[in-house]
């Protein structure tokens, strides 16, 4: 029986092996990268992000030692050993374990050159072939990596075979009911844990990247992740986005949109790049951005018994700036975050927060700049969406999610409700408001979102549950803000309050919902003497971080599609997408480009009985709205693929 738990063993010691070998690597990229990045010892953080890497390294152990957990177990159970499976098991280790490996080891210059973990987006270099190869050895300081992998993939071959032929030279001695009684409860626990690692979750969510992010601290956060789980995650980047680029070249999109921002003076790494200096005073005011989940504009006018379900947002329009046709830029709640907060539209269904986490400007930075303390509050899991790798690497300094709300507030997959996340978030804000600086803080609520948790007292507050839920957060944005006004830091205090997205409602006339992307936009300050104003000019999620700024007076650097809604020349129309379609509308028409059909589309807004395609018999029309939308979707591909969005 002796070989039984000999092959046990076997897997564990390799099992350990590996993770060993990636915990070395992580103290090396520690040591490399804290120095090219000046970044000072913090033992508590140190052993925090040691403590998270440690889960991705048996995660990606546990993938690997599955299949010959699984296949020489069994044969365990019968105290058989067969020579060709453990041969193949440890070919399996051979194979494997040295790509981690190297992953691992080339992550570590890698890192000192991007600040970011090696992703699938990094072989697209490998499409200039001789070029990037010559690149990469003609680098001297790559050397010690090379020798590194060498040395590292020999060791692990090495010890892998020393231990396979140790296990083969194990000797069988005979079965008994004992050894069985220890044998199966062990083979079932080992299994267990192996399985456990490779979700590394008892909760809804598999691990995610965004468990290394823990702190404000962006190179302790990403000391913790693990390379080859990053590569993994990232391959989702090689499926096929979709694209406008084929209708416009990127020279003609960049000239035409530069003439549409009034962009007079271009820098090569920042072509939209638009130096805006302050024509008053700077107002030191706190800024609070609300993102109401799916608020399409068309809620404000529903009615049950006779009244409104938003009386409040109707009243606070009274009281405020108003943008009436204002546009999300895409449909779902990432997209929305990041357009509103950094003035960039989605490139379709690619969502904005992905593992390889792209860098902006925008309002959080031009804030923080300015001394601001950027918060994010979310009522679920910070890992949603990557949520919280992406604010944690783009100028927010606390995310407060699930983790911080009491086991008892949570009410479903999505968290807490509306009600709690305004509760805990004010007590923060009131926190905030005690130190000389002022506060950035983002709400992105969700009970507006399936599935349905409708309190019992709003259960007849609309037609239906989903009504019933937009009533229960337009209650739930009252009480905020009328605690707010009541805060000495609420007088001084400049909010924002919009929908993420909208939600396609009522029958469908045209083959993109507008009420998708058509959202209420919210200005309201106490500050604010010349309200109100209802403004029927074009605007996006995109325009929200220059208006902002406008508004405070503050300096910035606006290399963003977005525009100063109330100081810069107004749009003519206004642009959005969906997964699939690119729209864009004006006072007349409304243009669609089906991407999947390749089709172009033009609705005449005007004709209220018609969802007929007139496109070609209003050409000029349909080539105006066309050429605009195409010309700003091209050039945002183009900036965020190329990293000058900054």
């Amino acid at each position: 029986m002796k070989k039984s738990f000999a092959i046990l063993r076997y897997v564990l010691t390799i099992h350990v092996l590996g993770i060993l070998f990636f915990t070395l690597f992580r103290i090396i990229f520690y040591f490399v990268n804290s120095s090219v990045f000046d970044v000072q010892f913090n033992a508590a953080m140190f052993f925090k992000a040691m403590q998270r890497g440690l889960v991705f390294d048996n995660l990606i152990a546990s993938h690997i030692s599955l299949l010959p957990l699984i296949f020489l177990s069994i044969f365990a159970l019968f105290n058989k050993m067969p020579k060709a499976l453990v041969i193949i098991c440890s070919a399996l280790y051979i194979l494997i374990y040295p790509l981690a490996i190297s992953i691992s080891i080339a992550d570590i210059p890698y890192f000192s050159f991007f600040y970011s973990h090696i992703g699938v987006s990094a072989f697209d270099w490998f499409a200039f072939g001789k070029t990037t190869f010559g690149l990469i050895f003609q680098e001297t300081r790559n050397y010690p990596y090379f020798a590194l992998i060498l040395i590292a993939v020999v060791s692990f071959i090495f010890l892998t075979v020393f231990f396979t032929k140790k296990l083969l030279k194990t000797t069988t001695t005979a079965t008994t009911t004992k050894n069985l009684k220890l044998l199966v409860p062990l083979t079932i626990v080992i299994w267990g844990f192996c399985f456990l690692g490779i979700r590394s979750s008892i909760y809804r969510y598999p691990l995610r990247v965004g468990y290394a992010y823990f702190s404000n601290s962006s190179f302790y956060n990403q000391l913790g992740a693990n390379s080859t789980f990053f590569m993994m995650k990232s391959l989702k980047g090689l499926k096929k986005q979709n694209t406008v680029a084929d209708i416009m070249n990127f020279e003609t999109a960049l000239t035409n949109t530069q003439k549409i921002l009034d962009v007079t003076e271009p820098e090569l790494n920042s072509p939209l790049l638009r130096n805006v200096e302050p024509d008053g005073n700077q107002l030191n005011v706190n800024v609070v951005i609300i993102l109401l989940e799916s608020m399409a504009s068309n809620y404000l006018s529903y009615e049950y018994n006779g009244e409104k379900i938003t009386p409040y947002i109707n009243d606070l329009i009274e009281k405020s700036y108003y943008f009436e046709n204002f546009y999300s830029a895409g449909i779902h709640t990432n997209m929305g975050i990041a357009a509103t907060l950094y003035g960039y539209p989605p490139l379709f269904k690619r969502p904005m927060m992905e593992v390889e986490v792209t860098h902006y400007t925008g309002l959080p930075y031009a804030l923080h700049k300015q001394g601001y303390k950027n918060m994010f509050f979310v009522t679920s899991s910070p890992q949603y969406d990557n949520m919280n790798v992406f604010f944690y690497e783009n100028n927010f300094d606390c995310v407060y999610s699930q983790n911080d709300y009491p086991d008892s507030k949570v009410v479903n997959s999505y968290g807490v409700q509306d009600d709690y996340l305004f509760e805990y978030g004010l007590e923060k804000l009131n926190d905030a408001a005690k130190n000389d600086n002022p506060f950035f803080a983002v709400f992105m609520t969700v009970s507006n979102h399936q599935p349905y948790i409708v309190p019992e007292e709003f259960k007849n507050e609309g037609n239906t549950a989903e009504e019933c839920m937009v009533a229960y957060t337009d209650k739930c944005l009252q009480k905020f803000m009328q605690d707010a006004e009541k805060q000495k830091w609420g007088k001084n205090t400049l909010f924002v309050i919009l929908g993420d997205h909208g939600r396609t409602l009522g029958q469908q006339k045209y083959a993109m919902p507008l009420s998708y992307n058509h959202i209420p936009c919210i200005i309201y300050s106490p500050l604010l003497n010349d309200t109100p104003k209802r403004f029927k000019q074009f605007g996006g999620q995109i325009d929200v971080y220059p208006t902002v700024a406008g508004l405070l007076n503050i300096p910035h650097a606006n290399n963003s599609l977005g525009i100063d809604l109330l100081k810069d020349k107004q749009r003519p129309c206004m642009f959005f997408v969906n997964d699939n379609q690119l729209g864009c509308i004006n006072d007349n028409y409304f243009y669609v480009r089906d991407l999947i059909t390749k089709s172009d589309i033009l609705y005449d807004l005007h004709n209220a009985n018609s969802s007929d395609n007139i496109f070609d018999k209003n050409l000029d029309a349909a080539e105006h709205l066309k050429n605009y939308s195409v010309s700003m979707m091209v050039t945002a591909e183009y900036m965020l693929k190329n990293k000058v969005n900054r």
